[in-house]
């Protein structure tokens, strides 16, 4: 490919898509790197431990294997439990269990209202609302408990199913950082790969579209609002986004106002023929300059939005742009 304007949007486009998928599938190896033992322990747990095991802990935080399957000398109820709710709704509760293991308790959190022998879970800190809520209360409560508690607890709840979800979106959002990256590549190999270029073969022989473009932008390109408008062409471009069609298959165009949280958003809304939408955004002023200036090149099109409109364009479109050009027929004689 030629160097011109269209070939060098595309590099940049290139150039930023790997850049960006690069640091994201970068940044998911660091997650994988930070989370492979959770991921080894989710597919090869649990692992049946006994009470010496668990005595023998200094940091919970650094065990290689921590889903664990664990019998005590006695389980016992603390009293408190956990209900969770969705829009005022009950949809679960968390049962606080107490394992006696020689002379220390280990807190466990259960879905098991029942006492059982044995409890299969993670093994973690204890987090800042287990400690005010359930240990502090029972230190208060019975204080010759002093320092029973192991500094730890274990989280019988759904290890497994919230760890397999993790996974699952883990591989998939690596596999799609890893396919914008290849993607990328095989662009910057190959730039006629790219949508950009593939989008001019509506018009004829790309190399030739894009050189009749730049020539024209070189000698009657005038800038419209957001757009540029030369003789044959309506060029709408960024540094690393190109979109364009050709003035005689333009058929309507209308302002776009979308209101939300982050303000209003305007856009100028241009088909063509081909159906093809061309987007261009911007303050409003601009968008108005867009319009107009569009609409005063091409007074036959049609401007301005109705749902009467949109549904003749999606229901008969090839009559829609009869009508056009009828107009435009007219228009000329």
């Amino acid at each position: 490919m030629e160097t011109n304007f269209i070939s060098n949007i595309i590099r940049r486009s290139n150039r930023n898509q790997l850049i960006l998928w690069g640091i994201g599938l970068v940044v998911m190896l660091v997650i994988i790197a930070i989370s492979l033992n959770h991921f080894y322990n989710l597919l090869t747990g649990p692992y049946v431990v006994d009470k010496d095991y668990i005595l023998g802990i200094t940091d919970v935080n650094n065990l290689r294997q921590f889903y664990v399957t664990l019998k005590g000398d006695e389980t016992l109820d603390t009293g408190f439990y956990k209900t969770s709710t969705t829009n005022g709704i009950e949809t679960g509760k968390d049962y606080y269990k107490t394992l006696i293991l020689d002379d220390k308790l280990l807190l466990v959190k259960t879905g098991d209202v029942d006492n059982l022998d044995a409890y299969t879970g993670a093994l973690t800190y204890v987090p800042p609302d287990e400690q005010r809520e359930v240990l502090d209360q029972l230190q208060r409560e019975i204080p010759n408990l002093d320092d029973s508690f192991l500094p730890f607890m274990l989280d019988a709840t759904d290890f497994k199913g919230s760890g397999y979800a993790g996974l699952a979106a883990t591989v998939v959002a690596f596999a799609a950082c890893l396919w914008g990256v290849l993607r990328a590549l095989g662009r910057i190999v190959n730039t006629e790969r790219h949508s950009i270029w593939r989008g001019l073969q509506r018009f004829g022989e790309p190399s030739s579209v894009a050189d009749q473009i730049e020539t024209e932008l070189g000698s009657s390109g005038e800038k419209v609002g957001n757009i540029q408008i030369t003789r044959n062409w309506l060029v709408a471009n960024k540094a690393s986004a190109l979109d364009v069609t050709q003035l005689k298959d333009v058929m309507w165009i209308y302002k776009k106002i979308v209101n939300g949280r982050g303000g209003k958003q305007v856009s100028a809304l241009v088909y063509d023929r081909h159906g093809h939408l061309m987007t261009v955004t911007g303050k409003e002023a601009q968008i108005d300059d867009t319009l107009r200036g569009i609409a005063q090149r091409m007074p036959w099109i049609m401007v301005g939005y109705s749902k009467e409109i949109e549904a003749a364009w999606k229901k008969d479109r090839a009559g829609v742009i009869n009508a056009v050009d009828q107009r435009r027929k007219q228009a000329n004689q």
